[in-house]
């Protein structure tokens, strides 16, 4: 925890989403281990998500894993689900979504070294390499190979009426 706190250079906010975030995932994993862990890590959980999504307007699920040095730069708006894995060093920004795409558990798996930047979405079943950099307003929906830049949306226009 005290790298996490390093890599966010002591600030406040980011500090203590990522502290809570921390805790949560904690309690996440422990209450899995046995019933009777439930009776002390279930409200801690839902303390977490009251504080961090209607008071702070952020969604880091407990159920998340994410490596260590994990560096948020103004987390509003931020959204990651409950299956993701991301590695080490892995930093994002305001806005960033990173989920699946449909009803199934398929989230992205996130290596070492990754920055995203603002409003940035990853979805689906996919692997984001190792030392990436996807910029700003980016959508991610397939791989990325390691050490890659990944700029530009994937939306594009059909039919204009």
């Amino acid at each position: 925890m005290l790298e996490d706190l390093r890599a966010n250079s002591w600030s406040l906010r980011p500090c203590c989403m990522v502290m809570a975030y921390r805790i949560a995932h904690f309690c996440s994993v422990w209450r899995k281990k046995s019933v009777i862990n439930n009776l002390w890590a279930a409200p801690i959980i839902l303390l977490y998500r009251f504080v961090t999504e209607c008071l702070f307007g952020y969604e880091i699920q407990a159920g998340a894993t994410i490596g260590r040095r994990f560096t948020i730069h103004h987390g509003y708006a931020v959204v990651i689900n409950k299956f993701v894995v991301a590695g080490d060093d892995f930093t994002i920004r305001h806005g960033v979504t990173i989920g699946n795409r449909s009803k199934s558990n398929d989230c992205p798996v996130i290596g070492n070294g990754v920055e995203l930047g603002a409003n940035v979405v990853i979805i689906g079943d996919i692997t984001v390499g190792n030392n990436v950099v996807v910029g700003a307003g980016s959508v991610v929906l397939d791989n990325v190979p390691d050490n890659a830049l990944v700029v530009g949306q994937k939306a594009q226009v059909k039919v204009i009426k």
